[in-house]
């Protein structure tokens, strides 16, 4: 889905009533030239040069079986395949769809508790979790909200444009959180295991 839809929806609608135009356009960062394109939704007036204009129609460069629009914004559940010339569906997975169900690596930097460590993570592309990033190797400490001992804990983070505390090697800044799970009890992060001794 482009990114801003519901607020993009509510702009076209008010600048219909004034006779202005609103257009999907496919945004290329040109600092971040590996990123995945993004979509949003801009005034025509206001694009500039550093829009590539999307078209609904526009088919993925990358794949045989779905629009551009749907692999970018990774929304293939909610698309339907094209078929062959001859009428018949396509029955080969979508190579983008398969690439995208991998978790991508990346470096987090983060900074809890007042102590900064670089983790190894993991940023899913695909599924429930898309758009989250899980850190690997359970480093923190998570006390059980029934007050069992307390245990190694992982964390899945929401990304964020406001918090800096946590960062990756793509650039992108992610908001720490505080809740996880301590052998599929509810628990709360409350530091590094690390910095805490083992309970006997």
């Amino acid at each position: 889905m482009p990114k801003n839809q519901s607020t993009a929806a509510k702009k076209a609608r008010a600048a219909a009533r004034e006779g202005e135009k609103y257009t999907a356009a496919l945004r290329r960062e040109a600092e971040r030239p590996f990123a995945p394109t993004t979509y949003s939704y801009v005034p025509v007036a206001d694009a500039g040069d550093e829009h590539v204009w999307a078209h609904v129609v526009e088919d993925c460069r990358h794949c045989p079986c779905h629009a551009a629009r749907v692999c970018a914004d990774g929304v293939w559940g909610q698309a339907s395949r094209p078929s062959h010339a001859d009428g018949t569906p396509y029955t080969d997975p979508c190579p983008c769809e398969e690439t995208a169900k991998v978790p991508e690596p990346r470096r987090l930097t983060i900074t809890f508790k007042g102590i900064t460590r670089t983790l190894d993570a993991e940023y899913y592309r695909h599924g429930v979790m898309r758009g989250h990033l899980r850190v690997l190797g359970y480093p923190f400490r998570g006390e059980p909200d029934d007050g069992s001992a307390p245990n190694r804990c992982g964390m899945f983070l929401f990304p964020s444009r406001v918090m800096r505390t946590a960062r990756d090697d793509h650039g992108d800044t992610w908001l720490v959180r505080t809740r996880a799970s301590v052998g599929g009890r509810p628990a709360a992060i409350t530091g590094w295991w690390s910095d805490a001794a083992p309970e006997g």
